[in-house]
């Protein structure tokens, strides 16, 4: 009896030793962080769950975790200090899968903030990761997309100099705007190119799924670019989480990139009178779709701008129609008055709830979609120097004759 007890012992441990393990993540993180709470989350698909925490004892922490498939997670350090800003936990975000022994350590102090990876699909690379192949992939692609972020941030900051240059002091001149503008665009194709050329190098997997899923939600990205990131993930039998995840994304995303024809959604005008957006489109004129709301500061901000090109374009054929993420038809009606916006205005006052907005991915506003006379995406980003510089393609430059 005995002996069949310590065969079937073994039996069992040989079994369990041909079972996939599940992961483990050790922390060691210098700084006051002492008794600070450390949690586990997913990083990859937006969720609020916790999947486990830990507290930090003598600057160590651990994670014992199962994936069915690879993910990606957030390390989320508690900020304990008393702050008015939101978004304030320290963040290291990081691939595991079964069978990592990964070892994660950095300094407090230098770790990201949420805040700073608001828009998801980064990671502090002040942390030093090790033990997770599919980690070690991602660190190869993040490193160089972020030498383009920065290098984008930093125009960007420029951008922000230039429309507010500070109290008494005048706007430069457009061009300056367009100028920083046109050098985003430049470093945007820049980054989108080697996005597209990473993927398209490396054998589809999940960690490479979850890259493609940055490369689509990226605004300036066209159908032909998602198509051809989809074909590569075609031959794939068995799809994990985040390579379902990508493919759903992807489709779902092709019907509001750019190229894409104009949906037909119906509104209602400020009388409550009903119009279909299609009615706008393919008359020869190219359109703008700006969303905005009145309760929405930089939105309010936007609409001098507005006012001042549709007075110098209208007459060339350049319509504005304004969608409205109201819900309250009252303070919807008391902005278009005070901002006298005299051009076609529309809403179905369900806010962000709106199946338009939904479809066209407007997760904040301003948001300005352009259409040519056919009804096609030209671009989605037309706010601005963006958009004086193409008026100016498509018109003329008529800044410079008021």
């Amino acid at each position: 009896m005995i002996k069949q007890t310590i065969l079937a012992t073994i039996a069992i441990a040989l079994l369990s030793a041909h079972e996939p393990g599940g992961f483990r993540i050790k922390g060691k993180i210098s700084g006051q962080v002492e008794g600070k709470k450390v949690y586990l989350k997913y990083a990859d698909i937006p969720s609020k769950t916790i999947l486990d925490s830990a507290v930090i004892h003598n600057g160590e922490f651990a994670f014992n975790g199962t994936a069915a498939t690879p993910r990606f997670y957030s390390l989320v350090i508690k900020n304990d200090e008393p702050t008015d800003r939101v978004l304030q936990d320290r963040v290291i975000n990081l691939f595991a899968a079964n069978n990592d022994n990964i070892s994660v350590a950095a300094v407090y102090d230098s770790l990201k903030k949420e805040i700073e990876l608001y828009s998801g699909g980064g990671t502090s690379l002040a942390a030093t990761v090790s033990g997770s192949a599919g980690n070690d992939l991602f660190l190869q692609y993040y490193r160089q997309k972020n030498v383009f972020d920065e290098e984008n941030n930093r125009y960007f900051d420029g951008y922000i100099a230039y429309l507010n240059p500070g109290k008494g002091k005048e706007k430069g001149p457009h061009e300056v705007g367009m100028n920083l503008c046109r050098k985003m665009d430049a470093v945007d194709k820049e980054r989108k190119a080697f996005m597209k050329d990473f993927i398209l190098k490396n054998k589809p997997s999940e960690v490479l799924a979850f890259i493609a899923l940055q490369a689509v939600e990226q605004r300036s990205i066209n159908i032909e670019e998602i198509d051809r990131l989809t074909q590569h993930f075609a031959g794939i039998t068995e799809k994990g989480t985040l390579t379902q995840h990508f493919l759903e994304k992807a489709e779902s995303n092709k019907q509001a990139a750019v190229g894409s024809m104009v949906m037909d959604f119906t509104l209602q005008d400020t009388t409550g009178a009903q119009h279909r957006l299609k009615d706008y489109i393919g008359k020869g004129k190219y359109v703008l779709f700006e969303f905005w709301a009145s309760w929405c500061g930089p939105c309010r901000a936007d609409i001098p701008h507005l006012r001042e090109v549709h007075a110098l374009y209208n007459k060339k054929g350049f319509e504005i129609v304004s969608i409205s993420l109201d819900d309250d038809k009252e303070k919807w009606l008391k902005a278009i008055r005070e901002e006298k916006m005299k051009w076609t205005q529309l809403s179905d006052l369900k806010a962000f709830s709106s199946e338009l907005a939904k479809a066209y991915r407007i997760r904040g506003i301003p948001s300005c979609l352009l259409f040519d006379p056919e009804g096609k995406l030209v671009t989605r980003n037309m706010r601005g120097s963006w958009m004086d510089a193409a008026l100016i393609d498509m018109y003329g430059d008529l800044f410079t004759k008021q």
